[in-house]
């Protein structure tokens, strides 16, 4: 006979059902009563209002007799006859209503009968009587009756009368709502005894059933909590019930199964990753993972294929074996898709085999051999992408437990033959970097001993223009000596100008020199930075940010000098444009508010009243001024605050200052609470490659030509730039710029060659026309894209590759011109090609025109990458055919953005 199944639903429910008749006999009960409670009030409240209505109607009806009455004797009018008449009669049937409504009262209806009594005497004796009295005209012995007063005697009676009722009535309605008190109360006891019994009877009910059901769950609960315990796990739920709890007892036998089955799984995988540790090579790696996975799974044989890029070819090497033999066919390398090895990684799925055939493979000991019945190949990925291929050969099937084993361990696998390979090629990078290095200080020392020697002709220079203006003024008097004076002079501006322009074109060379490896620098540095392998450590990030820090300290220092140089050429552009005052500080604000938090340093901006909204001059200069001198100011301040204060200059300021246009002018200063500067050294330090002392130079680092810069600057402006310091309390430097800058033709630039120094506007054609906002960071559309690299710098070729590679890109180099043409002519699939110029062989701009003049390749995009940014080389690129141009070192999201414009465009 099968067992009735009591469930925990059904006994809950019943303790529910007990609980709800309970309460549905309390609801009834109260009903009951409540509608009592409301018939008692009811009757109450309208038998009271009903006896008081005819109480008042009687006494009104007297009242009308009364008045009635007086006012005929008085007037002897029959109009006052009306009210008394209606009274009489209405008096009677107001009284026999009251009479019905005290007829359980008897002492009430006594009363009732008394006021009757009263009433109907008084007219009898004093309301019909007066009046007979004046219908006959006995006005004497009217007058005596109201000497007399019977008839006042007795209406104060019959009030007396009334008053006496009503008293008797209301005690009667409080006895009775006092009754309804005491009704109440003792209902209000039996509730609270009907509460008391229905809750202890639930509260019983509950705790029979809840013990049933807690102490199975308490039985559950050891046996889950004691997973963690290898003694434990080998215990299992008593099953004593046939409801719910038998369910998750059931269940959780079933969960200790699993979870005793995954312990076995994670145990070995643990022991696996400790094996890992320190493992530098794929082959040892391979080595012990098959070892172990032999070990767990009981199998004869297995080999396993790493996945590497081999001459352009995608290819599956094996590296390591197990229980291998020389009558193995020795076919070690496999192509994506070639044989089950192949296929395996192609679709990289699980694959396994049985029945195979006797003279499949022989698995021999020193005992004999024999021939596996089963083949098992699954694929082992890292990020989606199969790095390896592992086969395994066994004499009987594999069970469910060990493949799933051998799924659960493949990822992990796959990650440490990522991180073994990524290292192995981190430390060819770093030796890479560690040369690139060594090279950067040679050209550093270089450049270090070429600005020196520059600084001394400067001197010299104007050592030569003092003489020139000494021997001015003595011509004046002597006219010989005048003539003479003149030859001099120009023999020395010509030195000057073949000075400036051997010093132009040397920084020039020099910063195609210097450019081309710090493209490497900057380019590998970043890479190592970004990190994508995750296999560098945090020591490896950071010697790779300062690597790359070194390299644009580098490129400013160069772009320094060039500008610097510049300036003293008198080659300088100026545009003068409206600037909006109001961007200024909006400007500043977004560029040192994080340096201000980093260094604790409050940076506060004051704007002066009456200053106009725009002033006329060259907003880039300006911008560089200011942002120059607030950097030193950020610079020497350890604690404090900056300050940065635009507002009119004064006329005191500008009698001080002297030699400047008329006009407004404004004043842009800038207060630090830095170290100062002795009063003696204030006038140096506006020189170049010149600081207060050498203790700041080594303790602040710097090369001394921000100030310089800033004040040849302000000097092309038409303004000054002043200096008030002490020394431990800060300084003021002030910048006076004329509120509208006047056109000055000395300042326009030369057809001569000229440096570009505009870094904003270094780059291509087709950037400079799109806007910032045009520009994506989002380079996906690039990817499977095939680039030609030219370049005969083999960093330059290593660098760009690997991170065009990095992105997506399919890559291909060549060393010279002659030889990219060869390649382009070889691959009908190239996209694009990157082209420098400055090259042996064949240079870019043969290459360039070559290419042209191949009729397939005439509209393929060619950006030219150069090193040497000078303005009539940028024409001659364009000319010679290039697409686009970029200034080495290379920006590579500028050059994905133009590539992508590029290629968008063609398409």
């Amino acid at each position: 006979m099968k067992k009735h199944r009591f469930t925990l639903q059904y006994k809950i429910l019943s303790v529910t059902v007990l609980i709800v008749i309970c309460l549905l006999g309390f609801v009834m009960i109260m009903h009951d009563r409540i509608n009592t409670l409301q018939r008692e009030t009811s009757f109450i409240s309208h038998q009271d209002r009903e006896i008081a209505s005819l109480a008042n109607k009687i006494e009104k009806n007297i009242l009308d007799m009364e008045t009635g009455q007086r006012g005929y004797i008085i007037t002897g009018d029959d109009k006052y006859l009306e009210p008394y008449d209606l009274g009489k009669a209405q008096w009677k049937a107001s009284y026999d209503k009251l009479s019905l409504l005290n007829a359980n009262d008897s002492l009430q209806l006594q009363r009732l009968v008394d006021i009757e009594n009263s009433i109907q005497h008084w007219i009898k004796q004093s309301g019909d009587y007066v009046i007979e009295l004046k219908k006959e005209g006995q006005e004497a012995e009217i007058l005596r009756y109201f000497n007399s007063d019977d008839g006042k005697d007795q209406m104060d009676q019959i009030r007396s009368q009334f008053s006496t009722y009503r008293e008797t009535m209301n005690e009667n309605t409080n006895t009775l709502i006092a009754e309804q008190a005491d009704r109440n109360k003792l209902l209000l006891e039996f509730l609270y005894i009907a509460w008391a019994i229905i809750a202890i009877t639930s509260v019983v009910a509950s705790w029979i059933i809840s013990r049933a059901i807690v102490s199975t769950i308490r039985k559950v609960t050891h046996t889950i909590a004691g997973l963690d315990s290898s003694v434990d796990m080998k215990t299992r739920v008593e099953i004593t019930t046939n409801d719910e709890i038998r369910d998750l007892s059931v269940a959780t036998n079933h969960l200790i199964d699993m979870q005793q089955e995954r312990i076995w799984i994670q145990d070995h995988a643990n022991d696996l990753l400790s094996r890992y540790q320190g493992i530098t090579l794929v082959s040892q790696l391979g080595d012990i993972f098959l070892s172990k996975t032999a070990e767990v799974i009981d199998y004869p044989y297995s080999a396993l294929y790493i996945r590497t890029q081999e001459h352009d070819q995608d290819l599956l090497n094996r590296t390591s074996t197990f229980g291998g033999s020389s009558n193995i066919t020795d076919h070690r390398t496999f192509q994506i898709g070639e044989g089950l090895v192949g296929q395996c990684a192609k679709e990289a799925r699980l694959m396994h085999i049985q029945d195979l055939p006797e003279n499949y493979i022989n698995i021999q000991s020193g005992l004999g051999v024999s021939a596996p019945k089963s083949l098992l190949l699954f694929p082992v990925s890292f990020s989606d992408e199969v790095v390896a291929v592992v086969e395994i050969a066994t004499f009987s099937p594999l069970t469910e437990r060990q493949i799933e084993f051998l799924d659960s361990i493949s990822d992990a696998f796959g990650a440490a033959i990522n991180s073994t390979i990524s290292s192995m090629r981190i430390d060819q990078l770093l030796e890479q970097s560690q040369r690139l290095n060594e090279e950067l200080q040679v050209y550093t020392e270089e450049l270090q001993t070429q600005s020196e020697e520059l600084q001394i002709q400067t001197e010299s220079l104007h050592a030569t223009n003092r003489k020139l203006e000494e021997k001015n003024l003595l011509a004046e008097r002597k006219s010989f000596e005048a003539e003479q004076a003149q030859i001099e002079l120009a023999q020395s501006a010509e030195l000057l100008r073949q000075s400036s322009q051997y010093k132009s074109e040397f920084l020039a060379n020099m910063s195609h020199e210097l450019r081309t490896p710090l493209n490497g620098i900057l380019l590998l540095s970043e890479f190592l930075m970004e990190n994508q392998s995750g296999a560098l450590s945090e020591e490896d990030i950071e010697f790779s940010q300062a690597i790359h820090s070194s390299g644009q300290d580098l490129l400013r220092l160069i772009n320094d000098i060039l500008d610097l140089s510049k300036v003293e050429a008198g080659k300088l552009n100026i545009e003068i444009e409206a600037i909006n005052l109001t961007e200024i500080p909006e400007a500043m604000l977004q560029s040192f508010n994080r340096l201000s938090r980093k260094k604790e340093i409050p940076f506060h901006i004051q704007i002066g009243e009456g200053l106009p909204t725009l002033f006329y001059s060259d907003a880039q200069r300006v911008r560089q001024i200011i942002i120059n001198l607030l950097s030193n100011a950020f610079k020497f301040t350890a604690k404090g605050s900056v300050i940065l204060e635009i507002r009119l200059a004064t006329k005191d300021e500008l009698v001080k200052l002297g030699n400047l246009e008329t006009g407004l002018f404004i004043a842009f200063a800038i207060k630090d609470t830095g170290i100062g500067i002795p009063y003696a050294k204030q006038s140096i330090i506006f020189e170049a490659f010149q600081q207060a002392d050498g203790n700041t130079e080594r303790q602040y680092g710097g090369t001394g030509l921000g100030l310089s810069i800033s004040r040849e600057l302000a000097i092309l402006l038409g303004g000054r730039i002043t200096v008030e310091s002490q020394v431990g309390m800060g300084s003021v430097f002030t910048v006076y710029l004329p509120l509208k800058l006047q056109d000055n033709p000395s300042l326009e630039e030369t057809t001569e060659k000229v440096v570009d120094l505009s870094h904003e506007e270094e780059g291509s054609v087709a950037l400079a026309a799109a806007t910032s906002e045009n520009i994506s960071s989002d380079f996906t559309s690039l990817n499977h894209k095939h680039v030609l690299i030219v370049d005969d710098d083999e960093r330059n070729l290593f660098a760009l590759s690997n991170m065009l590679r990095k992105r997506g890109l399919q890559v291909t180099t060549a060393a010279d011109g002659e030889r990219g043409i060869h390649a382009l002519e070889q691959s009908v699939s190239i996209d694009i090609v990157l082209m420098d110029i400055m090259m042996p062989v064949m240079n870019g701009y043969e290459a360039i025109n070559r290419i042209r003049e191949i009729p397939t390749k005439k509209e393929i995009p060619i950006i030219a990458l150069t090193a040497k940014a000078l303005k009539e080389d940028k024409a001659k690129i364009l000319q010679a055919g290039a697409t686009d141009y970029l200034s080495k070192p290379i920006n590579l999201d500028r050059l994905l953005a133009l590539m992508q414009l590029l290629l968008t465009s063609d398409s």
